[in-house]
Order: C-alpha cells, then sequence, then structure tokens
C-alpha cells in the first residue's frame, strides 16, 4: 500500500471532532504564515515612512540655518540663535555639496563619517537612499538640492537606521516565536469548538441507540430547527414517523393475513372432521368435498392476490408498458364479468369514447378494472345499474367505475384502499371478499403512473375514477 493510500486510511479512521480540529487547526496555522510577511511589510513601511518624514524635518530646519561665507562656502548662519551642537540639531547628521566638493558636514562625535560624494543631481532629486557609513553602521538618506545666497548646493541629511533594523530583528522574533504558540491555541480552540459544534451528535446517536423496533414512538429532541444538526434530527424523525407508519402496517396486515388464512384452513378442517363423524354417504362425500375444494380455491385466490401485491411493490413484477386502447380493455372486463352481473339481474352499461389510448402495463391495468367493477356487481342490489365508461380529457384518460351500492361514509374513503381494510367485516366475509381488491387495484394503477380516486356515485353508490396519462 502506497504512502498516500495509507495516509487516506489512517485520516478516514479518525473521529470527525479530530479531522475538524485538525482542519481548523491547518487552515488557521496557513493564514498566519501567509499574514506574517503582510504584518512585516506594513510595520516596515510604516517606521521607514515615519523614518523619511523626520529626515524631511530635519533637512528643512538645517537648510533654514545655513548661509554663504562670502569665499564660496557654506557656513551656519551666524545670526542663528542656535548652533549644530545645539538640542535637537547634535544629533542631527548632514553634509552639503556644491561643485563636486564638501563645503560643509557636520557629525557628532559618536557618528562615523559618509566619505562619499552625493549621487549626481538629475530628475530624480528629491531622493532616498541608503547607505553604510565608515564603521558599516546603516544610516537613511534624504538628499535634495537647495538654494542658498543665490547658489546651488545639494544637502544631505542623515539618521541611524540601527534602531530600525534592531526593532524589525525584534518584530520577526516575536512573530517566529508567537506563530507556534498560536498555532497551538488555534488546535485548542478548534479542538474545543469542534467538541461543542458535534455534542449534539453524540447526543442525538445515544439516543437513537435506544430506539428499537418497540419504541419507534420516540423522537430525538430538535433544539434549533434551523440549523444544520436540527434539519439532521428533523429528517431522522421524520423517518422514524415512516419507520413506525410501516412497522405498524406491517403488524396489521401480518394480522390480517393470518386471520385471513387461518378462516380457509379453519373451514377445510371442520369440513373434514364432520365428514369423517358422518356415515359414508357418496353424497354426503360430494357436497364435503366440494364444500373443501372452494375453501381451497378460496385459499388459493387469496394467496396469489398477496403474491401479487409483494411482487409488484418490491419491483419484481416485470411492467410491460404498451398502448392499450382502454375501450378494447374496458369491452374485454365487461364481457369476463358480465355472467356476474346477469345472475344477479343487474344492468352493465359501458360507454367508451374514440381514441383513448394509454401507455401502460396491460396485465396490471386489467387487473385494476376487474377488482372495481367485480366489486360494484358484488355490492350493488339486484335490478342494479352498474355503469363503466372512459373518455379523454385533456392530456388524461378516465374510466369511471359507477354502481347503485350503499356507497361509503366520508370517514371509511380515506382508508378505503388499505389491505384488509373492511367497511363492514360481516358482510365482507359472507360474500367472499378479503379486504386485498381495491389495494391491489390502487398498487396496480400507481404502477402505470397513473391514480384512483373515490366519490359519491350520483345514483347513490360509489364511483371509482382511474385516470391515467393519455398516450401521445
Amino acid at each position: 500500500m502506497s504512502g498516500s493510500r495509507r495516509a487516506g486510511v489512517w485520516w478516514h479512521r479518525r473521529s470527525l471532532k479530530l479531522r475538524l480540529a485538525l482542519w481548523f487547526t491547518l487552515i488557521a496555522g496557513g493564514l498566519m504564515l501567509a499574514l506574517l510577511p503582510v504584518v512585516y511589510s506594513l510595520i516596515r513601511s510604516r517606521l521607514s515612512a515615519d523614518m523619511d518624514r523626520q529626515l524631511r524635518i530635519d533637512w528643512d530646519l538645517i537648510e533654514a540655518h545655513l548661509e554663504t561665507d562670502g569665499a564660496g562656502g557654506i557656513r551656519w548662519r551666524s545670526s542663528s540663535p542656535a548652533t549644530p551642537d545645539s538640542p535637537g540639531y547634535a544629533e542631527s547628521w548632514f553634509d552639503v555639496w556644491m561643485e563636486g566638493r564638501n563645503v560643509l558636514r557636520h557629525w557628532p562625535k559618536h557618528g562615523a563619517e559618509v566619505l562619499d560624494a552625493p549621487p549626481a543631481a538629475g530628475k530624480q532629486d528629491p531622493r532616498y537612499y541608503r547607505i553604510s557609513l565608515a564603521n558599516d553602521q546603516p544610516a537613511r538618506t534624504y538628499q535634495k538640492p537647495a538654494v542658498i545666497g543665490g547658489r546651488l548646493v545639494t544637502l544631505r541629511v542623515f539618521r541611524d537606521e540601527s534602531g530600525h533594523r534592531a526593532t524589525l530583528r525584534r518584530i520577526v522574533s516575536s512573530l517566529a516565536l508567537g506563530l507556534p504558540v498560536a498555532v497551538l491555541l488555534a488546535a485548542a480552540g478548534g479542538t474545543l469548538l469542534a467538541g461543542r459544534a458535534l455534542r449534539p451528535l453524540g447526543t442525538m446517536a445515544e439516543q437513537a441507540r435506544q430506539i428499537t423496533s418497540e419504541s419507534l414512538a420516540k423522537r430525538l429532541p430538535v433544539a434549533n430547527p434551523h440549523d444544520e444538526l436540527g434539519q439532521l434530527a428533523g429528517v431522522f424523525n421524520e423517518t422514524l414517523g415512516r419507520l413506525e407508519a410501516s412497522f405498524e402496517s406491517l403488524k396489521r396486515f401480518t394480522a390480517d393475513a393470518s386471520h385471513e388464512l387461518r378462516t380457509p384452513l379453519a373451514a377445510l378442517r371442520t369440513v373434514g372432521e364432520i365428514a369423517l363423524r358422518e356415515e359414508h354417504d357418496p353424497a354426503v362425500l360430494r357436497d364435503t368435498i366440494s364444500s373443501m375444494l372452494e375453501e381451497s380455491q378460496r385459499l388459493h385466490d387469496l394467496i396469489d392476490t398477496l403474491l401479487m401485491l409483494a411482487r409488484v411493490e418490491s419491483g419484481r413484477h416485470p411492467l410491460q408498458h404498451e398502448t392499450i386502447d382502454i375501450n378494447d380493455l374496458v369491452r374485454e372486463v365487461g364481457e369476463r364479468l358480465e355472467v356476474l352481473a346477469a345472475e344477479k339481474q343487474q344492468r352493465l352499461a359501458i360507454r367508451t369514447s374514440p381514441g383513448v389510448a394509454v401507455q401502460a402495463d396491460r396485465g396490471l391495468l386489467d387487473q385494476a378494472l376487474t377488482n372495481l367493477l367485480h366489486n360494484a356487481i358484488r355490492f350493488s342490489p339486484s335490478d342494479a345499474l352498474i355503469e363503466v365508461s372512459a373518455v379523454r380529457r385533456g392530456g388524461d384518460v378516465l374510466v369511471e367505475v359507477a354502481d347503485e351500492g350503499p356507497g361509503i361514509a366520508p370517514e371509511h374513503r380515506a382508508k378505503i384502499f388499505e389491505r384488509f381494510y373492511r367497511v363492514d367485516t360481516a358482510r365482507s366475509r359472507s360474500a367472499g371478499g378479503s379486504g386485498l381488491g381495491l389495494a391491489l387495484a390502487k398498487l396496480a394503477i400507481e404502477q402505470c403512473d397513473g391514480r384512483i380516486d373515490l366519490e359519491p356515485s350520483p345514483a347513490g353508490g360509489c364511483l371509482f375514477r382511474i385516470i391515467l396519462p393519455a398516450a401521445p
């Protein structure tokens, strides 16, 4: 394993708190390191500006005290109340040059002379520059032409830069020593901030560990719903809510499925036990076997429906979208169930309009229509009218199944598509229903990118409306 990969593995195995603290330290240290030259340059520029300002003041003061001596030279003004050795001037180093020769100079006793002539006057005057004195002492120089007694001279003033440079060295040393301390403080601060920022996550993790399938009603506290941790807790709570609803649905489904499967099995056992106690009359045995076959078929149909629901929900049922003429499909379903309607002396009216087609899975759509129409026939009274219509409205296709049954009360409409839900349990079982037909119809329609609605029928029963996107 390469070194970079080992480092990457090590990094990803560290705690988030440590990684945040290290990132904070690296960023803070990098910023401070980048700021050091900037701070140094600003201080140096400020010190140089202060020295240049003082040099200009020195030049103005000295230039005001100079005059010609009548012999072609320059001297200190005899009428001046101050002398070069007076306080305020004693520390001023200067010299005067005229026509390439030094005509006046003043160096304090502790100073070192500058023997070099000034640079030739030109467009750059006045000018600032640095020189080294005879004893290698650094000095800052300000040079500017001056007119004294009608004579053009070059006046230079000097200031010792030793203190200036010593100050800069102390600043560099302080910054160099302070940087590690600042990095350590940044590391401590980063660790503290990361710990405080991640503390709610630790609390959330600890509380989340205590939530089990038996305590899904618990929720994580949301201290601040506006920050990222609050939003994370809110999403987690929403997930817990969905899980709780799923577990409740699963428990209800398991209980209902167990009950529905137990009913035909109990009927099979009861009929068999009764037949064993009776005499071996062929007619009785024939009736017993017929009853057992009916219960077996009911059990088979229930299991098939449950398997269909499971396959569709899990995505294992292969969808085959094709262009379907709704008119043909509605007529086919009506013809299959017309015998059931005739047995109850019901009238089945199918109304279609031309050019109604959708893109859907034909098997699922057929199953949904069959379940809806079968329910309408089952729960409608004799001599009732059951209407099935298919029309196109805008970009949608509407398939409606209306009956004249007892209808469904508003408080039951929101749950009518749930598995095993019955408005009237006793009536549903006597009619042979399992409570899965509408659930399967709703799931099948949703798999075809549509939806199913329920509303009261104008005739007093129920009107189920399937809405599907029309085929282009």
